[in-house]
């Protein structure tokens, strides 16, 4: 057999096809992190990361992949820990935005002391996207974490378990003021339609679990008409149920409004699209009913704010139309974001999450009271504590009428699914007052919108007024324990009456004072109309 010389000539075209060949194989690689890169763009993280894996087997040793694959991995429920592998690779590496991303990492792994070390090295870098004045504040909230752990609220925590959640993400509860009743948001199998977004979810869909004989039941799709073939998800309930808002997204699945639905005879009635001094052009994801109707909490990231996401409120005028948009103020609103606001059916105690307070790390849950409707005065926000609040995102917190049973939503160790809800359980009631709640009607039973002035017994100085609502005649006062009170109610055609109030000697357990007033109607001025 004849061996075969390679000649000279030959050897240059084999070599400069190997040359070809990795050329082709660079081109491919750009490719692919292109792809990789466009899909991470587009929150597609779960596809961005098949990418991502290939390209990883092509080169280990690459930043922008190590570095991609970190920020995807973040995004993905039970992939932190690798997440921060990909960026303590791309540090090694040599990537500067790793060591920042790495350090939030670390922070929400509760390794305090090596965040703290991250952040202060990459203030150091002369070129970086991040700057002086966010590095800080990821910083304190990494010293907020380090003191809030080491001193815990007295709670009690449950996961809400299978009848509730799903393998899915369910999140965003609203219960009647009762407590037996939960309406929720989930993304689990069973959506109506069946269809998924770009991330591989499926669409919100919202659900209804009831608590009979102090046992919640299987939660069940609430079906039409509140639930379409777009996204539909939980946004605000009324105490006593009737009323809902929800979010509803447009066809495009991108821009959506906030609406209105009713209950009528046990039916939920077709929802009706809010006021426009509620939904803009701007995005509106989260709204709150106050107790007797009168106001609306929501937020908005439109013009005009604090920056961000902010709460505002508006209310329900004398001819029945809706006052402007009201920013809550820099008591409630920080240049960052605020949103998934819980007015209490007591009618003053706010509860919202926000990740610009003096959180541990994402979103935290606060609480603030109202002490003064008329100047939009609050009290300064007050972190609730771990183990509610933790590294991650705690939201869509609310709390039942007793003070003492809340519900929200989190992702956190031995969860079921991505976001779960849980149920807590305080040692003693979160609110600070008392309510003195009841009905207002004339003799026949019937309800009279009236308007209720209450006064210091001691000065006279106005506490507040006080709308009782026309349809059912109920209202609501808060007053503080111990103190003694005058009550004025009027109403067109009615006489007016006066009663004392007194909450003194009230006992610590009892949050609400039942109160029902009749008014009688005046005989002279309907002698007087023509």
């Amino acid at each position: 057999m004849t061996r075969l010389r390679l000649t000279l000539p030959l050897c240059a075209f084999i070599a400069a096809l190997a040359t070809n060949g990795q050329t082709v194989h660079s081109n491919a690689f750009a490719r692919m992190l292109d792809d990789a890169s466009g899909l991470q763009s587009a929150e597609r993280w779960e596809d961005a990361v098949k990418v991502y894996r290939r390209l990883e087997i092509m080169d280990s040793a690459s930043i922008e992949v190590a570095y991609g694959m970190g920020v995807c991995l973040g995004h993905i429920p039970g992939e932190r820990e690798a997440a921060a592998e990909r960026f303590a690779r791309a540090v090694r590496l040599g990537s500067v935005e790793a060591k920042y991303q790495l350090a939030l990492t670390r922070n929400r792994q509760q390794r305090f002391d090596e965040a703290v070390a991250l952040f202060d090295a990459y203030r150091k870098e002369l070129k970086r996207d991040v700057p002086d004045e966010e590095i800080g504040r990821q910083a304190r909230m990494t010293t907020t974490a380090r003191q809030l752990l080491a001193h815990p609220v007295p709670v009690t925590i449950t996961n809400m378990g299978p009848r509730i959640n799903s393998k899915a993400n369910d999140y965003s509860p609203v219960i009647t003021a009762d407590g037996t009743t939960m309406y929720f948001t989930s993304r689990r199998t069973g959506s109506t339609g069946g269809m998924r977004d770009p991330s591989g979810q499926y669409l919100e869909d919202i659900y209804v679990a009831r608590r009979e004989n102090g046992a919640w039941g299987n939660a069940a799709n609430v079906g039409a008409p509140l639930n379409t073939f777009v996204h539909d998800a939980t946004v605000g309930l009324s105490p006593d149920g009737g009323s809902m808002i929800i979010y509803r997204t447009a066809q495009n699945l991108v821009s959506g409004d906030l609406y209105e639905c009713v209950k009528h005879l046990g039916a939920w009635e077709p929802p009706a699209k809010m006021t426009e001094r509620v939904n803009s052009a701007n995005h509106e994801p989260s709204a709150t009913i106050s107790p007797d109707g009168s106001e609306i909490y929501f937020t908005s990231d439109r013009p005009g704010g604090m920056g961000g996401r902010d709460i505002y409120r508006i209310r329900k005028l004398p001819g029945g139309e809706w006052s402007l948009p009201l920013n809550l103020g820099p008591a409630i609103n920080t240049p960052y974001d605020e949103d998934a606001p819980f007015m209490h059916s007591d009618g003053t105690t706010l509860f919202f999450s926000s990740n610009g307070h003096s959180t541990m790390g994402g979103y935290d849950i606060f609480k603030s009271t109202l002490v003064d409707p008329d100047m939009n005065g609050w009290t300064p926000p007050e972190n609730m504590g771990h183990p509610l609040n933790t590294v991650n995102d705690d939201i869509f917190f609310c709390l039942s009428e007793d003070g003492r049973t809340g519900y929200f939503s989190s992702e956190r160790a031995g969860g079921i699914g991505g976001q779960d809800i849980y149920g807590i359980v305080f040692p003693e009631s979160q609110l600070d007052h008392l309510v003195v709640r009841g009905v207002v009607t004339d003799v026949l039973e019937e309800p009279v919108q009236a308007r209720i002035v209450l006064t210091g017994e001691a000065d006279g100085e106005m506490i507040g007024v006080y709308n009782s609502n026309a349809r059912t005649g109920r209202y609501l006062m808060v007053v503080k324990p111990g103190e003694r009170y005058n009550m004025t109610v009027e109403a067109p055609g009615f006489i007016p009456r006066s009663d004392a109030l007194s909450t003194v000697g009230v006992q610590g357990g009892l949050r609400e004072i039942p109160l029902d007033l009749t008014l009688t109607r005046d005989e002279n001025t309907a002698k007087a109309k023509p």
